[in-house]
């Protein structure tokens, strides 16, 4: 009775022997799906999720590695600088991703296309990942997504540090890609365009004025005394740690509210939502 969502999980630098089924790949690709939906609200709307695990095989194992001079060929082109914890996928791949979930997934309508975040899991232990939101566009039909701007978000994480992906999924997959949240750790820094991403529904746990932020709604209120305006660098977050700060933990208050109301609004249609609703469904998390 609802329209569901997708996730597509996608692997590079895995090799035919891999990608038998029961194999690394699907092994892999199976505890990546279950850290996403480990944690709420994810965990509660799991049935409104199509998910697709998809099988390439590559020439080589592993990541480039760019600060070492090393390169592999493998089907979607990943990799790491080798000096931060960025590790992405070159044009080419980020061409590729979009082909499988366009083509061959059939998810080519702006609708099903907007409703999908692709995690490609990447065959290597290095300690890296990065989400990234190639495309973002204005749309009209807001009974159709539930949302009057649109995302497509790609997150690339290592496959093989599995104490660590699960927390990276959480945090890369289930925080920046779906939810669209902003990081909350010390070091990060936020420039003038924060209210301009605001507005497209971006960072929605973040912000430089909270005397313009809803999170007052929260505070003082029964159960959430974990809620507060903390000063991070240049920019207020909602709670001292969690998911968004150090990838341990779970969403606070104000991010599950805002991926709560991304599930409804694209599952459901634009008039689904109301935050007493999420007050309702959240008893559970209190």
């Amino acid at each position: 009775g609802y329209t569901p969502l997708n996730l597509v999980i996608l692997g590079d630098g895995y090799q035919e022997k891999d990608l038998r089924h029961g194999g690394k790949f699907e092994r892999s690709a199976r505890s990546a799906m279950d850290a996403f939906f480990s944690v709420e609200p994810l965990k509660s709307f799991k049935d409104r999720f199509n998910v697709y695990m998809v099988a390439y095989k590559s020439q080589d194992e592993g990541v480039d590695i760019e600060s070492q001079g090393l390169r592999v060929n493998t089907y979607f082109d990943s990799y790491w600088n080798g000096n931060s914890t960025a590790m992405w996928v070159y044009d080419s791949g980020r061409d590729k991703v979009i082909n499988v979930v366009k083509n061959r997934l059939g998810l080519s309508s702006d609708a099903n296309y907007y409703r999908t975040v692709v995690l490609v899991l990447v065959n290597t232990d290095v300690d890296a990942g990065s989400c990234g939101y190639p495309y973002r566009d204005s749309y009209s039909n807001t009974s159709t997504l539930g949302e009057p701007y649109a995302s497509f978000a790609i997150a690339v994480l290592p496959a093989n540090n599995s104490m660590g992906t699960r927390g990276l999924v959480r945090h890369e997959l289930g925080g920046h890609a779906f939810g669209r949240l902003g990081d909350e750790y010390e070091s990060k820094s936020y420039g003038s365009d924060l209210e301009d991403w605001h507005s497209k529904g971006f960072y929605r746990n973040i912000t430089t004025n909270k005397n313009s932020w809803n999170w007052d709604r929260f505070i003082g209120r029964s159960g959430y005394s974990d809620v507060s305006y903390v000063w991070r660098n240049n920019y207020w977050c909602a709670s001292q740690g969690g998911i968004m700060y150090d990838n341990n933990g779970e969403f606070n208050a104000p991010s599950r509210q805002v991926i709560y109301e991304r599930i409804i609004r694209q599952s459901e249609g634009a008039g689904s939502y109301s935050f007493d609703k999420f007050l309702e469904y959240d008893k559970r998390n209190l």
